[in-house]
């Protein structure tokens, strides 16, 4: 009888596994950073080059509500092909996307070009960073994720400068390319180091979902049905959906609240800049805080968190306050970009967290269609944004006791 031979666990290579954590952090750092910060900068070039409207240029911003619309069809079809192919793809799209735009010559060019940007925009953020991240680093998920989520804020940072240095150098043609082609380079990257699992699978078996364990079958479809019935379900929609309300009702909002309340333009740029630089450390910060407790518990205190400094940013009346509100804010309102992904993953089988997390960002086709007209409607009627301010802030409330009430049944 032969031997019994002991099956050595397969072990993570470092190399690897910080270069797929690089790669997610680049990807959604130019995502976010040339889809919104830097977007004002073009406004102007573009509005000189074409003679079009700010409003029929600012009017492209809208096809953000597609990336939620496609962001189930790409959850699915990562579900059944892998995060690789949808990075990969997402990637060559939004890169093409920008790289095409020197070619316009009609204001349907700048929308089909836009619609093409935002269709895929979930496809390079946080579908694959959820299922690579909970792949690759099963027991330190909340802080790899935590780190490749920072990525939004560093590219709200370093994305506007170099866009704004480029114009400065160039027209906003050569901008535009710029930006598509280090797309393509993250593309280039990811090809090369992107893999499904640490271990290699044999052919026709499943991923493998850690070292030591292959994942199960994929999930049937009624299983999946029963996962979007559950009460479970729900809460977590009902918390992620109010809760991204600070980024269509808050953040865009912030620095015009700012020098409404008395800030000067050049003080509120830098309490913006802090928002952002917060952001930072709140995605480390709660990534950490989801490995020492749970998400849903680290969710739970954000949300409050983000309730208590944003009313506190609603409420101060003079630059000091406004400057200390302003990153305690920030600290929150980051770290929520991280639990977003991480209570998805703790909540949810992950062998349909694409199908899942597709269907939770259809959330945030009404908030970020609802938000802005929240806000403006604020203004228009009390000339300031507080109100609107205090209103989402019940609806970080209200996302939090979701969340606790079905902890408790």
């Amino acid at each position: 009888m032969a031997p019994n031979r002991q099956t050595k666990p397969a072990t993570i290579p470092p190399l690897r596994a910080t270069s797929i954590v690089a790669v997610l952090f680049c990807s959604t750092a130019v995502a976010v950073g040339a889809s919104q910060y830097a977007f004002g900068l073009f406004i102007l070039p573009i509005e000189e080059s074409f003679g079009w409207t700010r409003t029929e240029i600012s009017a492209s911003l809208s096809f953000a509500a597609v990336g939620g619309l496609t962001a189930p069809l790409l959850g699915r079809a990562m579900d059944r092909f892998g995060a690789r192919p949808i990075l990969l793809l997402s990637l060559a799209v939004f890169g093409a996307s920008f790289c095409l735009r020197p070619l316009m010559t009609e204001l349907w060019h700048w929308y089909a070009l836009s619609f093409l940007q935002f269709a895929t925009f979930s496809g390079m953020t946080v579908l694959p960073a959820g299922r690579l991240i909970a792949t690759w680093f099963p027991r330190t998920r909340g802080r790899m994720t935590g780190i490749a989520a920072a990525g939004n804020n560093v590219g709200g940072l370093v994305i506007p400068l170099a866009v704004a240095a480029l114009l400065a150098a160039m027209s906003w043609s050569g901008a535009s390319l710029a930006i598509g082609i280090a797309t393509f380079a993250i593309g280039a990257a990811a090809m090369l180091v992107i893999r499904e699992s640490p271990a290699p699978n044999a052919p026709g078996q499943p991923l493998v979902s850690s070292p030591e364990q292959p994942a199960p079958p994929s999930a049937s479809p009624r299983e999946l049905r029963d996962t979007v019935r559950s009460r479970t379900f729900g809460a977590v929609l009902a918390a992620i959906t109010l809760g991204t309300f600070t980024y269509s009702a808050i953040l865009p909002h912030a620095l015009a609240h700012m020098v409404n309340r008395g800030m000067g333009d050049a003080a509120a740029l830098s309490a913006l800049g802090t928002i952002a630089a917060a952001g930072i450390g709140g995605k480390l910060l709660f990534g950490w805080l989801s490995d020492r407790f749970t998400a849903r518990q680290a969710m739970v205190a954000n949300l409050i968190g983000q309730a208590l400094f944003a009313a506190l940013l609603a409420a101060a009346n003079n630059p000091a306050l406004l400057a200390i509100a302003a990153p305690l804010y920030g600290l929150f309102m980051g770290g929520f970009g991280a639990l977003y992904i991480l209570v998805v993953q703790e909540s949810f089988d992950m062998r349909h967290f694409g199908s899942v997390m597709g269907l939770m960002n259809l959330g945030t086709v009404l908030s970020f269609g609802i938000g802005p007209l929240i806000a403006g409607a604020a203004y228009d009627m009390s000339g300031s944004y507080t109100p609107a301010f205090l209103i989402v802030c019940t609806l970080f409330v209200a996302g939090a006791a979701a969340l606790l009430v079905r902890a408790r049944t």
